[in-house]
């Protein structure tokens, strides 16, 4: 071999040496980051368990990671190996890459179950994701998403009024006097839930993106009634449906909290004589009904019925109430027998729009409560009896809600139904492997 060759090889010697040392120390099981050379296999299985039809259905799950990866690890998803269309976005820190948001969509037929293989790894091409969509926005006071031109939200960082302004086809479906979340105290005094008098709120983002984003908030509160009580609250907008999942845990060891409640006034026509406010309500069948000036409607659950002896009262298991707010009279009355709860759903309309609304678990473990006014008022309540509250193991509530705008009519304006919101697709992980 001549000197010129000689010095090529040694050159390519070490060169393979020094890279080969480069790649043993990245992967040193003290480093920041772990170096995925193999490619990882999450095998998911996603079911629709109501028997419902989901179209382009958003599709959310979490998941760990055994070992933190690079930034520049990517992640696909897999239908019958294809790649598809998804989101994944880290929720920690880039040295702390464990935890995985997962956002998708999917259409399955009435309880159908499908399989799909998310990959990962540093010979991982990466997969397609959404070319436009979500945007997230955050200015000084306040988080913005928009779906242009479609939907704009905005939600203030104190979350005052939890949501401040939902602009829709350039419609604005909130008034500016919404309550918002709150808490009322054992003596049933309420306490708005914002960064004001006696509490700080911390708001921070989950994930961002065009297919989904999530915003989470924490509060503890010093408020008289209520001190030590502390809240998460976690906001979900998917792209393709117009609505937000409004997740609110409290940790209450106490039983300081009787009632969560969500109050929003809506940007509803004023009603008339000619023109009432309709309604419709997901009891366990339809309830529909009008409201004209000045009057309500709700559903309760479980529910006390006044007798026909005022002095008496029946329990029923779910109830509609109508009539001025205050005198609301039986409108539609459970059976005594029934074993049916009431599926928890609302409609409230005008000509132009519908707020859809929905929460989770009604009746099944509070007293649930969806009232409704004319002028566009909603309420929604989940009140604990106090023996209930006092017991030491009572230490967390959850209200879940859903929040969705669309055009009047629902059975033409809306993707999907009330049902959908309430029975997100059930996702989990059944086998992780490595090749």
């Amino acid at each position: 071999m001549d000197k010129h060759n000689m010095e090529n090889h040694l050159i390519f010697i070490f060169k393979t040496f020094r890279f080969r040392s480069l790649i043993f120390f990245l992967c040193l099981p003290n480093a920041t980051t772990t170096c995925i050379l193999a490619t990882e296999q999450i095998e998911i299985e996603v079911s629709e368990t109501a028997g419902i039809r989901r179209f382009n259905h958003p599709t959310t799950m979490t998941f760990n990671l055994t070992e933190s990866v690079s930034e520049e690890t990517s992640f696909r998803l897999l239908d019958n190996g294809q790649p598809i269309e998804a989101q994944f976005r880290s929720e920690g820190s880039h040295r702390e890459r464990l935890r995985w948001w997962l956002d998708f969509p999917t259409s399955l037929l009435p309880y159908e179950t499908k399989r799909f293989t998310i990959e990962y790894g540093s010979d991982v091409p990466a997969g397609p994701e959404r070319k436009s969509g979500h945007k997230l926005t955050q200015t000084d006071d306040a988080y913005q998403i928009t779906n242009a031109p479609w939907i704009t939200w905005t939600i203030r960082q104190n979350l005052q009024g939890l949501i401040h302004s939902v602009n829709y086809n350039r419609a604005e479906q909130l008034r500016p006097s919404s309550n918002g979340l709150m808490m009322i105290d054992r003596d049933g005094k309420p306490h708005p839930l914002y960064g004001e008098n006696g509490s700080e709120t911390v708001g921070r983002v989950l994930r961002d993106g065009p297919q989904a984003v999530g915003l989470q908030f924490e509060t503890t509160s010093t408020k008289p009634g209520l001190r030590g009580v502390y809240s998460i609250v976690d906001l979900h907008f998917p792209v393709s449906r117009s609505w937000i999942e409004i997740d609110w845990r409290v940790v209450d060891p106490k039983g300081k909290a009787d009632t969560l409640a969500l109050e929003l006034d809506l940007a509803l026509d004023e009603p008339t004589s000619q023109s009432p406010t309709l309604v419709d309500f997901g009891a366990a069948t339809l309830v529909y009904s009008v409201l004209r000036p000045g009057q309500q409607a709700a559903l309760e659950g479980p529910s006390l019925v006044q007798d026909q002896d005022p002095s008496t009262s029946s329990k029923h298991m779910w109830s509609v109430s109508r009539g001025p707010a205050n005198n609301l009279q039986p409108f539609v009355v459970a059976p005594l027998d029934s074993d049916r709860n009431a599926e928890g759903w609302a409609h409230i309309m005008d000509r132009q729009w519908c707020g859809a609304l929905a929460m989770d678990g009604f009746g099944r473990h509070a007293q649930d409560h969806i009232r409704l006014s004319a002028e566009g008022h909603v309420s929604l309540q989940r009140s604990y009896d106090s023996q209930q509250n006092s017991s030491a193991t009572n230490t967390e509530k959850r209200f879940r809600v859903w929040l969705h705008f669309i055009p009047f009519p629902p059975q033409h304006g809306a993707a999907t139904s009330p049902q959908s919101m309430q029975n997100p697709l059930e996702v989990r992980v059944i086998d992780v492997t490595k090749r």
